[in-house]
């Protein structure tokens, strides 16, 4: 086979075309996404950021290196010997943060039980959506497209690719999107919360040794971590990450504003 370039364009459109096809045709159908037959295009089409770039691996579009098969992409992903013990504790720190941040910011939620465990399943799929979404974002996307670009200008344009990505969770009825609405304040503010929050996950990915698992903790905890502590507002809840985030990247702007990836 020969061996071409890493393709994060070709990513970031496939991956839209992919999910955006799939989950969009649930909703224009007005299935129920939580019974068959609508549950398979649902699956299918969220596990877009992880199906579309071994695809383009498995075609040539992976860098020799990083990613030079499909599996080593995905031991890159899962495999958590390759974080240093010490990420393990930052990204719990993090995780502590954006997650009671909110709690403690929101009146209402103080007045709530500490710890509230939700649905087995909501843990799950909290879980998973982590898993599956940060081989794609970040172990492909943001691994190729900093090479061409300074980290921070990389990771806003994957952040918008990110929120456009969701697009269409927001037209299928029992999803977390759909329950904020669509145009509503709730609604720009988690678009606006993905884009802004993208550059804390690129400086993860990168100050971690480009070790694709640390952001894959790092959002499968946090979705998690959000399902056992009480309810605060969505506005909380997304400005928190937000902060952090913009923190972060005041704090490493000149490092993400010149720093590019190397050559493989």
């Amino acid at each position: 086979m020969n061996r071409r370039r890493p393709a994060p364009w070709l990513y970031l459109f496939g991956v839209l075309g992919w999910t955006w096809g799939l989950v969009g045709g649930v909703a224009v159908a007005g299935l129920d996404p939580f019974s068959l037959p609508a549950t398979l295009p649902m699956v299918l089409g969220l596990l877009g950021p992880l199906i579309v770039p071994a695809v383009l691996i498995a075609r040539g579009y992976g860098d020799p290196e990083m990613h030079p098969s499909v599996s080593e992409f995905l031991r890159r992903s899962f495999d958590p010997r390759r974080l240093a013990p010490r990420w393990f504790l930052i990204v719990l720190l993090l995780v502590g943060i954006v997650a009671a941040g909110p709690v403690l910011l929101d009146p209402a939620a103080r007045g709530q039980s500490l710890v509230e465990v939700g649905p087995g399943l909501f843990l799950l799929a909290g879980l998973a959506a982590g898993a599956v979404e940060e081989p794609g974002w970040r172990g492909y996307a943001q691994e190729s497209l900093q090479r061409r670009m300074p980290v921070l200008r990389a990771s806003l344009v994957i952040g918008v690719f990110w929120a456009l990505w969701h697009l269409p969770l927001f037209f299928v009825p029992g999803t977390y999107q759909a329950g904020l609405g669509i145009g509503t304040l709730d609604f720009w503010a988690f678009l606006m919360a993905l884009v802004a929050a993208s550059p804390l996950y690129a400086w993860l990915y990168d100050a971690a040794g480009n070790v694709t698992f640390v952001v894959v903790l790092y959002h499968g905890l946090g979705n998690v971590a959000r399902e056992l502590v009480p309810d605060a507002a969505n506005r909380l809840e997304v400005g928190v990450e937000a902060a952090l985030a913009l923190f972060v990247t005041l704090a490493a702007a000149r490092w993400m504003l010149r720093r590019r990836a190397p050559a493989h």
